[in-house]
């Protein structure tokens, strides 16, 4: 009776511990050559890790859990890791804390990034809805120099970033008012400004305390 009860526990723990994190995100920093503020982006049983300042890839992983035990396995990415070796870390969780502990990792590129990591749970600000007409007038290509460029377009009722030297991919603006948007990714927030005759003329970008100034060019 007592192995079934331990057998049940174990099985609750896991399927807990799965529970915690199948489809969230955390913060976190990873140490490479230089300390990198990363996204870790959990689905039902992958993981993604991209840089937090503008959600470029890192490293694409599957995972299980059995008993708190993490099993990561890379299946794309930037480390030197067999996509055959898996790495085994027992997880912490307290709240929106998450953490992360070597048990066993052949490949040390994986090891030596997230062996004691301590990630911070991240969650979305809520969205405001604004009419897809008002969306339609911040349409247009964005310039802040000759060689940095945005277009901004409407998908769905949403606004989409696209930049072949300041993003990694398309990239989803999240609402916060009727003329403030932001990335969620680095925390960077944008800001539509009109000009003379109530027409678009620019936006702002704020991103670690300073402003930046893109200017509309069509």
């Amino acid at each position: 009776m007592k192995k079934i009860i331990t057998l049940v526990l174990i099985l609750f723990t896991a399927i807990n511990t799965h529970a915690q994190l199948a489809n969230t995100k955390w913060k976190g920093t990873l140490k490479i050559e230089e300390d990198v503020p990363a996204f870790f982006d959990f689905g039902s049983d992958t993981l993604k890790i991209t840089r937090f300042a503008n959600n470029a890839p890192i490293e694409n992983m599957v995972y299980t859990i059995t008993d708190s035990i993490l099993t990561l396995k890379k299946t794309e990415g930037q480390s030197d890791c067999d996509n055959e070796v898996r790495g085994k870390y027992k997880i912490g969780i307290k709240g929106d804390d998450l953490s992360l502990k070597l048990l066993s990792d052949a490949c040390e590129d994986r090891s030596s990034v997230l062996n004691n990591i301590n990630l911070a749970k991240f969650s979305y600000p809520a969205e405001v809805k604004v009419d897809e007409a008002v969306l339609k007038q911040y349409a247009g290509i964005y310039a802040m120099n000759e060689q940095h460029k945005i277009t901004i377009s409407v998908e769905n009722g949403r606004l989409m970033a696209d930049s072949k030297t300041n993003l990694a991919a398309k990239t989803a603006l999240y609402t916060l008012s009727e003329h403030k948007f932001s990335f969620h990714i680095g925390e960077i927030t944008m800001e539509f400004k009109k000009g003379p005759g109530g027409i678009v003329s620019k936006f702002i970008v704020h991103e670690n305390g300073k402003d930046y100034d893109w200017i509309k060019e069509k």
